[in-house]
């Protein structure tokens, strides 16, 4: 028997509600929660030391003097015991107090309320008789079992139930949810058909009671939904159930027709169409999961926060959206990442970062998904005469293929930095094959220098090759042909009247000229020639800032990649000439400040999750995965 718990199910219907809904009903601290409803239950109850009758009966009776001899009695009796027993754990939480508190004195107010119209229809009954009718039943604990007839088994159903209020205008029976923060409405019909259906279980006569949903963010807000509307809502009910407990992919029994215990079934929707290039989303049971343990890690750390709804499933990553609680700043965030990675067991710590004004946190995500070349090509430009100078460089967060350009100025030469087991042969094998897609040896050539003599192995002997494969020490001289080339170009262009080559190439084509290929030169492991001696270091640096002052507009591109960032690597002329960066898993904090100009790349989980900056922050990116045979196939055209 599947078991399933009335708080999963609330976390996924507020986890659902998207970037525009409202809130998730969460307190600002688990424990500030509980004294709420517990608040709640000690003013309702039955004992007369906490309860609202003794102090209501010594008040004059109007609902304002109710109202301040109730919050006069709740912070004696309740409220300032409770905090004085839990004064360690709140202490880090000044301001979250200060808004329970005033949803505290919003609560008195709102029983003062309903206390005194209840009064008013019968003024010879004792407010201890009124209590007893209004809140004849406080909240329970229940499990109940559900069963449906396309369900292989049934599903035990365990959790509180909320509160029974006799109703305002015509005494009938009322579910009340208490909560303390924001709320989405949509989730709360949900939430309110599910305690109508564990309540109608326990007790068949409540089975037409309305919700009323009292909200304390920290001030009053009330919804109320009708029992009509919580009985239609079954069928979305039954569905997100099935869901959660793994029963919607199971085909009906044959048979089966549309009578349910939990109301009519959802209708039957079209199989989507399965789309080349979509990341499929994590199970909602481990995004529950997961939640839950980051929102308990930092918290058990002082820095308590809230998760919104939305998040975002890449590849490699879960991208949360938190808001902090006040006086946590996102540097102590970052700070914790490494404890709470621990805490909640992941390989690599979660990445804290500012996103469009917004707190988020990457997370490890369980069962990392490949991103295969072949999957996302269709994203790429389609061939044409004139070539295309866009490259690939990683799917994003949102599912979306991210994009360059050699020929713009943020991104004409790139450094490409990844320590051993980041990806980095990976990704440069993928770069050219995203060029080698969109070109033919009329449009692009290629100049590689293969330090290990196996990166570029595939794409030995083919026609896009400006120049044979050239170990390290051949880089200097291909370096001055290249030079060479710039200068000529330069020269053509400047005769032309063009000031880039694909404005050259558009005047040549018209006027019976040859056109000029792009030529992009790809050398991997430069920084082993450059720490060989000093003279070598400065002959690079030198042929390096030469074709990165001049290169882009003669449609002459660098590449160049490293294992390491040290300062003697990243010094002046190559720094400042290769504008654009891909930073896959760096050892540590200042090797990817080196590269980036901040941390990041040290969080990074490795086999080509990459941080990749051009002009702005920072985008978190999986590089693409392309196979040896389908470069050698793309390089053979």
């Amino acid at each position: 028997m599947r078991v399933l718990t009335v708080t999963d199910i609330r976390r996924h219907l507020y986890w659902a509600g998207g970037p525009g809904s409202s809130g998730d009903g969460a307190a600002c601290t688990a424990l500030l929660g509980q004294l709420f409803h517990d608040l709640y239950g000690a003013l309702t109850g039955s004992h007369a030391r906490t309860n609202l009758a003794a102090p209501l009966e010594l008040a004059d009776a109007s609902t304002a003097a109710w109202r301040q001899s109730l919050i006069d009695h709740a912070f004696t009796a309740v409220v300032a015991p409770a905090l004085s027993r839990h004064e360690s754990t709140l202490q880090r939480h000044g301001a979250a107090v200060l808004d329970f508190w005033t949803a505290a004195q919003e609560l008195c107010g709102w029983l003062a309320e309903v206390m005194h119209e209840q009064r008013a229809v019968d003024t010879t009954r004792s407010l201890e008789a009124v209590r007893r009718q209004l809140f004849a039943d406080t909240e329970a604990d229940l499990e109940v079992e559900l069963t449906d007839p396309a369900w292989p088994e049934p599903v035990r159903l365990r959790g509180r139930a909320g509160a029974m209020q006799t109703r305002r205008a015509d005494a009938g029976r009322c579910l009340v949810e208490l909560k303390l923060g924001p709320t989405y409405p949509e989730a709360d019909l949900l939430q309110g058909c599910l305690h109508q259906l564990m309540l109608t279980r326990r007790q068949p006569s409540i089975g037409d009671a309305a919700l009323a949903l009292i909200s304390f963010e920290p001030r009053r807000r009330e919804h109320v939904f009708a029992g009509e509307r919580l009985r239609e809502a079954q069928g979305s009910l039954r569905a997100l159930i099935s869901e959660l407990v793994g029963f919607s992919a199971l085909p009906a029994p044959p048979g089966i027709g549309a009578q349910s215990t939990l109301g009519p079934p959802a209708a039957p929707q079209p199989a989507a169409p399965q789309l080349a290039g979509i990341i499929p989303a994590v199970a909602d049971r481990e995004l529950i999961e997961i939640r839950r343990k980051l929102t308990g890690a930092f918290t058990e750390y002082g820095a308590a926060l809230t998760l919104e709804r939305e998040s975002l499933c890449g590849p490699a990553f879960i991208r949360f959206f938190a808001t902090p609680q006040r006086g946590v700043s996102v540097t102590r965030l970052g700070r914790l990442a490494a404890d709470v990675g621990t805490r909640i067991g992941t390989s690599q710590a979660p990445r804290v970062s500012l996103q469009q004004g917004r707190v988020s946190i990457d997370v490890e995500r369980p069962d990392r998904q490949a991103v295969n070349f072949s999957a996302w090509r269709s994203r790429l430009p389609a061939k044409t005469p004139a070539g295309s100078a866009q490259f690939a460089i990683g799917v994003g967060v949102e599912g979306d293929l991210h994009r360059a350009d050699l020929s713009e100025s943020q991104s004409p030469h790139l450094l490409v930095v990844g320590s051993p087991g980041s990806g980095k042969s990976e990704w440069l094998r993928a770069f050219l094959a995203s060029l080698l897609l969109t070109n033919t040896p009329a449009t692009l050539r290629l100049a590689l220098i293969d330090s290990k003599r196996l990166v570029f192995s595939a794409l030995e002997h083919n026609a896009f090759l400006w120049r044979p494969i050239v170990l390290e020490q051949g880089a200097p001289g291909l370096l001055d042909q290249l030079i060479e080339e710039m200068e000529r170009r330069c020269t053509l262009l400047q005769r032309a009247g063009a000031e880039e080559l694909a404005q050259y190439n558009a005047l040549a084509d018209g006027g019976g000229q040859s056109a000029c290929p792009r030529i992009v030169c790809v050398w991997d492991e430069f920084a082993d020639l450059i720490l060989r001696d000093r003279a070598a270091r400065t002959a690079i640096e030198e042929r390096v800032a030469r074709i990165g002052t001049k290169g882009r507009a003669a449609g002459i591109h660098l590449v160049l990649a490293t294992q390491r960032a040290g300062r003697e690597i990243l010094r002046g002329p190559i720094d400042g000439h290769l504008p654009a960066r891909v930073a896959l898993s760096l050892p540590r904090k200042v090797d990817s400040q080196r590269v980036l100009g901040e941390p990041g790349a040290e969080m990074l989980l490795g086999r080509g999750d990459l941080l990749y900056k051009d002009i702005g922050a920072p985008v978190r990116l999986q590089g693409l995965l392309v196979r040896r045979d389908e470069l050698t196939a793309l390089a053979s055209g």
